[in-house]
C-alpha cells in the first residue's frame, strides 16, 4: 500500500467515523487567529455575515437527521421555521465507495427567500471502502450538457468526489431550473458539510454554467481537497460567493493530501471558540489561517463543530 493510498483510506475512516457516532461535547486545542492584516489578506468576521454562515451549518445538520426529507427534524428544523422541502434526493451507491446512497435535500425558504441545496456528508461508519485511490479525473468527465469548449484544459478533481456528484446532477438541474422560474426573485444557496461540502463546491459550479439565472451561494463546512491548482482557479472565477469555513484544528480540509490538490478560495476560520475568535482568509490555503495548524494538533473531534453554536450529530427529535 502506498502513502497516498493509505492517507486516503484513513481520511474516509475519519469522514465515517466522526458522521455517524454520537459526537462528545469537547473541543480540540484553540488557537489564537492571526491579527488583522490587509497585507496579509485577514480581516476580521463582520457581524452581518455570522446570521448566513450559521443558518447555513443549521441545512447541514437537518442533513444527517432521518426525517429532514418532511422538515421535522427537531433543533436543526426548529432553527429555519418557514422551510418547504421540495424534493429529496437518494442515489444509488456508487461504485468509488459502497455508501449507502448519498443523499441532498432542495429546500424554498419564504423567510429569507431562498433555495437551498444540502448534500449530506457520509452518513454510516459501516460503509465499506473498496480499492481506493487519491485518482483525478479530468474535470467534465461524463458530465452531460456543459460544453467541453467551457472547461479548462488541465482541470483535474478527485474522482470519487466528482463520480458521487454525477449521481445527482441531472435531477438537481431540472428541479433548480423549474424552482428559478417559480421563485425568480429567490437566491439560490448550494452548502454541505464533509463530503457534503465537496459535492455542494461540484453542484454550485456546475449550475452557475449549466442553468438560466443560476448564480449560486457557495457555503462548505469542514470541506476536503477536491481538485488541482488549474480546477480551483475555474471554480475562483466562475462564482460569485465562495464561503469555506474551517473550524478550529479540523483535520479533513487538510486531505487529500496538498501534492496534486488545492483548496478554493473563500476560507473562513474558526480559530477559537471560546474566545469567538473568526477571521477572512484570502486567498486558496492562506499559511497564516488553518494552514497554520500543525499536523499534530489536528484533529478529528473539530471536524463535528461547533460551528458556532452548531454541531452535527445533535438531536433529531
Amino acid at each position: 500500500m502506498n502513502s497516498s493510498h493509505f492517507t486516503y483510506l484513513l481520511f474516509i475512516y475519519i469522514l465515517t467515523f466522526v458522521n455517524s457516532h454520537p459526537i462528545p461535547i469537547i473541543n480540540g486545542k484553540s488557537f489564537d487567529p492571526p491579527k488583522s492584516s490587509p497585507l496579509d489578506g485577514i480581516s476580521n468576521l463582520n457581524d452581518e455575515e455570522l446570521p448566513d454562515l450559521k443558518r447555513f451549518i443549521t441545512y447541514s445538520g437537518a442533513s444527517y437527521c432521518p426525517n429532514s426529507c418532511n422538515w421535522t427534524c427537531g433543533f436543526y428544523c426548529d432553527q429555519i421555521p418557514d422551510t418547504t422541502v421540495i424534493k429529496a434526493i437518494t442515489t444509488d451507491p456508487v461504485n468509488w465507495i459502497d455508501i449507502l446512497g448519498a443523499y441532498a435535500t432542495i429546500t424554498r425558504n419564504s423567510k429569507f427567500k431562498e433555495i437551498v441545496v444540502t448534500f449530506r456528508g457520509t452518513a454510516n461508519v459501516g460503509n465499506a471502502v473498496k480499492d481506493i485511490e487519491v485518482i483525478q479525473c479530468p474535470y467534465g468527465f461524463e458530465s452531460t450538457t456543459i460544453p467541453t469548449s467551457s472547461q479548462p484544459g488541465g482541470a483535474l478533481v478527485h474522482l470519487g468526489f466528482y463520480t458521487a456528484f454525477l449521481t445527482f446532477q441531472q435531477q438537481i438541474r431540472d428541479v433548480i431550473t423549474e424552482s428559478i422560474k417559480q421563485c425568480p426573485d429567490y437566491n439560490l444557496v448550494v452548502t454541505g458539510h464533509s463530503l457534503g461540502g465537496a459535492l455542494a463546491s461540484f453542484a454550485a459550479l456546475d449550475l452557475k454554467q449549466s442553468v438560466e439565472g443560476a448564480n449560486p451561494y457557495l457555503y462548505t463546512y469542514g470541506e476536503p481537497r477536491i481538485g488541482n491548482s488549474v480546477f480551483v482557479s475555474f471554480m475562483n472565477k466562475t462564482l460569485d460567493t465562495i464561503k469555506r469555513v474551517v473550524n478550529q484544528a479540523d483535520i479533513v480540509p487538510h486531505l487529500p493530501p496538498k501534492i496534486d490538490y488545492e483548496h478554493h478560495e473563500g476560507e473562513i476560520w474558526i480559530a477559537n471558540t471560546t474566545a469567538n475568535n473568526v477571521v477572512k482568509c484570502s486567498g486558496d490555503e492562506n499559511e497564516l489561517c488553518s494552514s497554520s495548524v500543525p499536523l499534530e494538533d489536528q484533529n478529528i473531534i473539530d471536524h463535528t463543530g461547533p460551528y458556532w453554536d452548531i454541531r452535527m450529530g445533535g438531536p433529531c427529535e
